[in-house]
């Protein structure tokens, strides 16, 4: 049975104020990327707090004292759609704020696009199952670029899909010239940037090819180097640096096999670790789930196309940055230590959801993949409303692998000592 309009923005909109509520107890003293106190409110931030804050102030024009030093000022399309908000309201409140509405426009966006490309119920159950999806949660509380990592894949996702419905030249223009721009928000490009060239390739469309090739070339080139010229400051900087060292490790990997044998032999546990928690575990499990499912009952495709190609181009960036020869020049971008590094492909699991969702509709089969994509919500949900349900561990478990940059027990610690307080409340 059809949704009718009424009955669908209803449960759209429950779902975007879900999201949106998601934000806000992600922020205050329960923000998980914070590890330090901050102002009279001890709210926490992170320890780079100054160098997301220099790119609001060298977009407000203030003296390059005050910001050249940071090395994320290529990013500047969260902090320029925030701008009104930060300058009226102060860069933290301001981004807080913002990070709030973004979610929520990307939900509501992203609903109309599903129930467009599959259906209303489809995109009710995708919206749901967003809204629970830890990942946002851990970025969201605080007004960082980091923030726009998941309203930056669902557009993206969008564009994948859009070029999807109807393959053409203009449209592969159009989609990689979206996903070049979600580029000045965050280094999604090699995630959705691969997976629209591998679209274009399995439809041996090789003037497309070749066309999204030059339009992504040309955002990137603009985000590397057309930004830094534009506000004066340096091109290269210990960020950007790491993949150019990477880059050099594998055009001279004759010259760095010591070492090397180790690193590979580890490969397998740092895929594992890092597939269970770039996805925050329910993710993950929902996924693997699904692909038997759809396997047993032979549903075909079993991943379908913009899915599928999502999760190879993510696969390639995991192993050009796990496979390559030893380097020391910089960070080491591998490892279980940063499995949020791979954290975009979790709309290939709203896809799936969706794709699944209409493939078995009004079969006896539904109401278990149906359940299944609760259970993976509720556990979702308690990974974000963990502290506040006195349902820590799953909170901390899921958070601390992440991205092991801060300990459990630390976490654990603050969380008893500066209590549970989001933005907006303090004592």
């Amino acid at each position: 049975m059809e949704f009718s309009n009424r009955r669908f923005w209803v449960l759209i909109g429950g779902a975007a104020v879900a999201i949106m509520l998601g934000c806000w107890l992600s922020s205050g003293t329960l923000a998980p990327y914070g590890t330090n106190e901050y102002g009279p409110c001890h709210y926490r931030v992170n320890v780079d707090h100054a160098q997301f804050s220099a790119v609001y102030a060298m977009l407000d024009g203030r003296p390059s004292a005050e910001w050249a030093t940071s090395v994320v000022l290529r990013r500047i399309l969260h902090p320029l759609l925030g701008f009104p908000l930060m300058k009226a309201l102060g860069f933290e409140a301001g981004g807080v704020v913002l990070n709030i509405l973004l979610h929520g426009v990307a939900l509501v966006g992203f609903a109309l696009a599903i129930r467009r490309y599959f259906d209303a119920r489809a995109a009710v159950l995708v919206s749901w199952l967003f809204a629970s999806y830890a990942g946002y949660a851990y970025w969201a509380g605080l007004p960082y670029s980091y923030a726009f990592i998941a309203p930056g894949s669902i557009a993206c996702t969008i564009s994948l899909l859009w070029w999807n419905d109807r393959p053409s030249l203009g449209r592969s223009l159009g989609a990689a010239s979206v996903v070049g721009f979600i580029g000045l928000g965050y280094d999604l490009t090699p995630f959705f940037g691969g997976a629209l060239l591998l679209m274009i390739l399995l439809e041996r469309r090789w003037v497309d090819l070749g066309a999204a090739i030059v339009v992504l070339g040309l955002w990137a080139l603009f985000t590397a180097r057309g930004i830094p010229a534009i506000f004066g400051f340096p091109a290269l900087n210990s960020n950007t640096q790491t993949y150019g060292v990477i880059i050099h490790s594998w055009l001279h990997a004759l010259q760095r096999l010591h070492g090397w044998g180790t690193l590979l032999r580890d490969v397998p546990h740092v895929f594992l670790s890092n597939f269970v928690f770039s996805g925050l575990i329910a993710f993950p499990l929902l996924l693997v789930w699904l692909i038997a499912l759809r396997l047993r009952w032979r549903i075909r495709p079993v991943v379908g196309r913009v899915a599928l190609c999502i999760l190879l181009s993510t696969l390639a960036v995991f192993l050009f940055m796990n496979l390559a020869p030893p380097y020391d020049e910089a960070w080491q971008l591998r490892g279980t230590w940063i499995a949020r590094l791979y954290q975009p492909w979790f709309v290939a699991v709203l896809v799936l959801v969706a794709a699944t969702s209409v493939a078995l509709r009004e079969t006896p089969r539904y109401r278990l993949f149906f359940g299944s994509v609760v259970l993976a919500a509720v556990l979702g949900a308690l990974t974000i409303v963990g502290p506040y349900v006195r349902f820590k561990t799953l909170y901390l478990v899921a958070n601390q692998n992440f991205y092991q940059h801060f300990t459990l027990s630390k976490n654990s610690l603050w969380l008893r000592r500066l209590g549970l307080r989001p933005y907006g409340i303090c004592r």
